[in-house]
């Protein structure tokens, strides 16, 4: 085994859209005042596109046309923010999607944590044993060290400057 068999971050880490749309939005990338901003960037990012050429102009077009029906006014009073959040999902699009390679959202995991796929717990979950018997331990603490559970004003928080 081999340390990307598990931890894909010293590569290229894909994106799930919903992820990357909500990075997007705190970057300030796609603003927070166009109504339903996540909902359509995600539906047109998991939308399907014969090759990403077509997905860099149909993407940015169905955004505009959204706004364009649905919220005209929106189109009026914020168009720059809308043409900016139809180049923030045409890159994201660029970064994850390569239809050509068959390689969409999900083909490749991200295996850290375990929110988004099994991650951890794909070898972390008590059936994966040795000839010996060993078994790998299914206890966070075998990977991480806990600072703080179940506190209300933990001093691990304070210490970095995030204590409430």
């Amino acid at each position: 085994m081999d340390c990307v068999d598990c931890h894909n971050r010293p590569t290229h880490a894909f994106d799930l859209p919903a992820d990357a749309v909500d990075r997007a939005v705190t970057e300030k990338r796609i603003s927070r005042d166009l109504p339903y901003a996540k909902k359509i960037a995600v539906d047109l990012l998991k939308a399907e596109y014969p090759d990403r050429a077509t997905a860099v102009l149909r993407i940015p077009a169905a955004l505009e046309e959204f706004y364009r029906k649905s919220y005209p006014e929106v189109l009026v009073d914020k168009r720059e923010a809308v043409v900016q959040a139809g180049e923030a999902l045409k890159a994201i699009y660029l970064r994850n999607i390569f239809p050509a390679m068959k390689m969409t959202w999900g083909t490749h995991p991200n295996n850290l944590g375990h929110t988004a796929s099994p991650g951890c717990f794909r070898c972390h979950d008590g059936a994966h044993t040795t000839r010996e018997g060993k078994t790998i331990s299914a206890e966070c603490d075998a990977c991480h060290t806990i600072l703080a559970q179940e506190e209300s004003n933990p001093q691990a928080l304070k210490a970095l400057g995030l204590g409430l």
